[in-house]
């Protein structure tokens, strides 16, 4: 017995590509419209640059850390430039605090 393919029963179709790498390879040009598309990087991914050890983490979960860190030192609500070593400290303050809290740390 020989397993038939959906490439065997329809040729034509082993071209085909998802829409979302369709639109990836070969760009849509509207008339008058430029294509050209500005990159920029996000926060998250600044402070993933920054600061290594939070690559991992969820891109909203890094933001609003950071944010909230800003708050709490009463900083301006700005984008991260360089790296700061109160950060990671306010990370490690914030989990320790909350392990105390839920007495996961004794």
């Amino acid at each position: 017995m020989t397993a038939t393919t959906l490439g065997d029963l329809f040729p034509e179709m082993r071209t085909v590509v998802t829409s979302r790498e369709r639109q990836r390879n070969f760009p849509r040009k509207l008339p008058g419209k430029s294509v050209n598309k500005h990159n920029r990087q996000g926060t998250a991914d600044k402070l993933k640059a920054l600061y290594p050890e939070v690559a991992s983490w969820s891109p909203v979960l890094v933001t609003k850390a950071w944010f909230n860190w800003l708050r709490a030192n009463q900083m301006e609500l700005v984008e991260p430039e360089n790296r700061d070593e109160r950060f990671p400290e306010y990370l490690v303050a914030l989990m320790l605090s909350h392990m105390k809290e839920t007495e996961s740390w004794t």
